[in-house]
């Protein structure tokens, strides 16, 4: 099960009929794939075929709709991502789910801040979904581990991780405490809980 899989799940099981997708990239890699009778995408390369070619920045700001469900998978890093599930959860329906990529670095070398084109990338997004899951407890935050880590994120009420400090955010600190920090369940699990 990727990424694509748990979207059209969730549209499917939900019934959900809009679909916003942040960072597009190649189309024929997830949004084309996505089942949905209202889908938007974002991306600032003309290449990516989006329905909007801008930041999601930009998006955010001229953005008047309100969506089902949301997959964020822009920029690889803390900050970006934050202010991605943040404009997010402004536009986001009540029994929406905010989708967020690239929450479960398997190396050291993948979480780093800068891409290098070469290595798999997935950056600092584990950091910003850290920070969510000890700041925020009107959320409700799993990463089901598989496809580098999808992440759910839905409006509820989650017990919060405890508080550390950015600075200890490092690699050890996550791979020491990766399955209770991210709150982290099996593919089996997410599809027992919507009954798939």
């Amino acid at each position: 099960m990727n990424r694509t899989d748990i979207i059209n799940s969730l549209i499917l099981n939900k019934n959900y009929k809009s679909y916003l997708e942040i960072g597009v990239r190649n189309p024929n890699d997830n949004f084309n794939k996505i089942v949905c009778y209202d889908k938007t995408g974002v991306d600032p390369e003309p290449s990516a075929k989006a329905t909007h070619v801008m930041t999601s920045d930009d998006f955010f700001k001229i953005n008047k709709k309100k969506f089902d469900i949301i997959f964020i998978d822009g920029l690889h890093l803390r900050e970006q991502v934050l202010k991605d599930i943040e404009n997010s959860l402004n536009c986001l329906n009540e029994d929406g789910t905010i989708v967020c990529h690239d929450c479960l670095p398997n190396t050291e070398k993948e979480q780093v801040e800068y891409y290098d084109g070469i290595s798999a990338w997935v950056g600092t997004v584990w950091k910003g979904i850290s920070e969510l899951r000890m700041t925020r407890e009107d959320l409700e935050i799993k990463v089901i581990d598989t496809d580098y880590g999808c992440g759910l994120i839905t409006k509820g009420n989650q017990k919060l991780y405890p508080k550390v400090l950015l600075e200890d955010l490092n690699w050890n600190f996550f791979y020491n405490n990766r399955n209770n920090l991210m709150n982290v369940i099996s593919v089996d699990q997410f599809k027992s809980h919507y009954e798939f």
